[in-house]
């Protein structure tokens, strides 16, 4: 094999790679995403508990049910891909 069939192999190779990265989830991103998304809702419907008991949950505590939330997400759509 002549120098530049190997180079040109090697690129292929990289370029399949490359490739492969782009189709794998970013689980870590995809969390964040999910949580940011769940968080207005959780909120809202905090606010309205609060507003009917009287009970103020911690920003801390609403926070942890859309993590929670995507987490849960998460797991099930791995599930799926098994």
């Amino acid at each position: 094999m002549t120098k530049i069939e190997m180079e040109a192999m090697e690129a292929v190779i990289g370029m399949r790679k490359e490739m492969a990265k782009q189709n794998e989830i970013d689980w870590e991103q995809r969390r964040y995403e999910i949580a940011k998304e769940c968080l207005p809702t959780v909120y809202q419907t905090a606010l309205e508990i609060a507003k009917k008991t009287g009970v103020i949950e911690e920003p801390k505590d609403i926070v942890a049910v859309a993590v929670d939330l995507a987490d849960l997400l998460i797991e099930n759509l791995k599930k799926d891909k098994e």
